[in-house]
């Protein structure tokens, strides 16, 4: 049964379909690749509204190195003479004029074990699916020329191979794509596969890219808060798009535009403030404008943000179903808000490596990215494997993004407007509640717990071959000691003083939170960004999996040892930091409560 209080019924019910309808059919006048006049003609545009609402907004300008393909060919040069549909991808090499001759090798779905067992030096790989950066990076390691993915049955799909998470650093630069990569439709890829079971197939790739660095602009609007006003809710979402980007993404900045305007309205009655982002450079700069937002305002995410609510393509015609990405701690809150908003029980799923999630490093938990799906005949073949963790269960989900996603079929007539405000009151729920609850709806033992099982399946698979344990130990104590807070918190927040109390509950459990979620979700650390492939949980640890396949006597089994080692050392020294906020939180709890102290664990 929906739990809404009357105000929170008054806030949904001021969603307005016609006034995001409004917004989506302006947004969808420009084409808005990052760095060009039509995605400043949009941001110009957002920030109007914005300001009418009456919001404070700041522009930032700054360089991004991007990349967005400009012509690609693919022919079959024998056994046949045979030219194929094909569209190359961003940060995708461009080739020399002549193009790249080279015969074809098949590696399935290219996956580890098909490029370890099949020697495709020199050759143009065919690779099932979508493009993937994790197998951009495959075929760099095993010398493969080329690549030629194959796709929908319908459209081809814009993608971004870069694994490089942001611009790009000295020690990153080096993984930018070196090799041409494009995408094939699969009754192509089908025809190819015959031949190659007929005999050796040689094919020439032509691709031309830009790359280059352009002035991106990224915009900020701010809503106050009150009792805790120097901490805030972030509701973000990309502005740039690939052609006209009707659903992604003009109808999530819809969505966010519409929230602003409720919020605003209601910003007495908000506890935090809620800031609202647009990026830029989302894919053709691989993120570039949230981690430079990352980058450039980590002190303040750190010490403020309480939740990352990301809005990607709201509001697309066919979606029936919904999935509420989430972290440990914030999933029980993401269903409860979809649960309540609209009525639907949601499919819980973990948070992706993918979407603007550009602040896990500073330990901000998320919700959200896409949320509504479209059932299977409607949806692109997409495979969850782009953006979700390698141990995610395949084939879950009961649709995906629909089929005109990133083509210049996301056009206005794919938007229903009754989806559009039904998604838009999900998110307006979400935003609402972590900008105004005295105490945050978020469970933390869960991420403790997560963190723990997780180390001891690592354990298990590496026998033997490393000790996990004072690991798992630690975790353990970190679970016993989040368990007591989240009891505490309970306890708070239905005490008649919850109020006073509030500030300090919060700011404590933040302090936990923020260490929980690198460790459960980044290996590079709180200062820099995790590649683009999917991340599986505490990445550190999870290399221990891999032991039992490995020679004891090979330099490379020992160098990862050492890895090992180190990653250990980092694990057991965040959570002994973890472990001591928590007691720390807790016992200052029981002192305002009036109860004696104690450590837990």
């Amino acid at each position: 049964m929906p739990s809404l209080s009357s105000l929170e019924n008054r806030l949904l019910d001021e969603v307005s379909p016609d006034r995001l309808m409004r917004h989506a059919e302006t947004l969808a006048q420009w084409e808005k690749t990052s760095g060009t006049p039509g995605e400043r003609a949009a941001v110009d545009y957002l920030r109007q509204q914005l300001e009418s609402f009456g919001l404070t907004t700041a522009l930032h300008e700054f360089e991004s190195l991007l990349g967005w393909p400009e012509g690609a060919t693919v022919e079959i040069q024998n056994p046949l003479k045979r030219s194929l549909t094909a569209i190359t991808h961003s940060f995708t090499p461009s080739t020399p004029p002549e193009g790249l001759t080279a015969p074809v090798a098949y590696l399935g779905a290219g996956g580890d074990d098909e490029f370890a067992r099949t020697d495709a030096a020199g050759h143009i790989a065919l690779v099932e699916g979508m493009p993937a950066p994790v197998k951009v990076l495959r075929a760099q390691r095993h010398a493969v020329a080329g690549l030629i993915f194959t796709q929908d049955d319908r459209l081809l799909h814009e993608m971004c191979v870069s694994p490089v998470w942001g611009t790009p650093t000295t020690r990153t630069a080096g993984l930018l794509p070196s090799l041409p990569v494009v995408s094939i439709q699969r009754p192509d890829g089908e025809a190819l596969k015959e031949l190659l079971r007929e005999g050796a197939v040689t094919v020439r790739l032509w691709t031309r890219t830009f790359w280059g660095w352009r002035t991106t602009p990224l915009l900020i609007g701010e809503i106050p808060g009150g009792d805790e006003a120097a901490d805030f809710g972030l509701l973000s979402g990309h502005h740039c798009s690939w052609y006209l980007g009707a659903m992604d993404n003009g109808t999530a900045d819809a969505t966010i535009l519409e929230v602003a305007r409720i919020l605003s309205e209601h910003r007495s009655e908000l506890r935090r403030g809620v800031r609202i982002a647009f990026w830029p450079g989302h894919t053709q700069g691989r993120y570039s404008g949230s981690t430079w937002y990352f980058d450039n305002f980590w002190e303040d995410l750190h010490d403020h943000c309480v939740l990352h609510v990301n809005a990607d393509s709201t509001g697309g015609r066919g979606a029936t179903s919904y999935r509420a990405l989430a972290m440990p701690e914030t999933e029980s809150f993401a269903l409860e808000v979809i649960r309540d908003a609209i009525g639907v029980e949601a499919e819980p799923e973990r948070q992706s490596r993918a979407g603007d999630q550009s602040f896990w490093g500073c330990g901000v938990p998320s919700v959200f990215m896409d949320l509504s799906q479209v059932p299977p005949e409607l949806a692109a073949n997409t495979g969850r494997s782009l953006f979700s963790a390698a141990d995610q269960a395949p084939g879950q989900h009961a649709g995906g993004l629909p089929w005109w996603w990133h083509t210049a079929e996301d056009t206005i007539d794919k938007i229903d407007p009754t989806v559009l405000a039904r998604d838009t009151r999900v998110y307006l729920l979400a935003t609402w509640r972590a900008a105004a609850a005295v105490i945050l709806p978020f469970v933390y033992a869960r991420n403790a717990r997560q963190i723990r099982e997780t180390i001891e399946r690592y354990q298990a698979a590496a026998g033997e071959r490393f000790d996990l344990g004072p690991a798992i130990e630690r975790a353990r104590q970190v679970e016993q000691a989040a368990t007591a807070l989240d009891a505490l918190l309970d306890q708070v927040r239905s005490h008649a003083d919850a109020a006073r109390l509030a500030s300090l509950a919060n700011r404590g459990a933040r302090a936990l939170e923020r260490i929980l979620v690198s460790i459960n979700f980044t290996g590079n650390g709180p200062f820099d960004q995790d590649l683009a492939i999917p991340i599986p949980a505490v990445p550190l640890l999870e290399p221990a999996r891999r032991l039992p396949n490995l020679d004891p006597a090979a330099n490379d089994t020992r160098f990862l040892l050492t890895d090992l080692i180190r990653g250990r050392n980092k694990v057991v020294d965040a959570l002994r930091r973890a472990l001591h906020a928590a007691e720390e939180t807790i016992d200052a709890l029981k002192r305002k409560l009036g109860e004696p102290d104690s450590r837990a664990g």
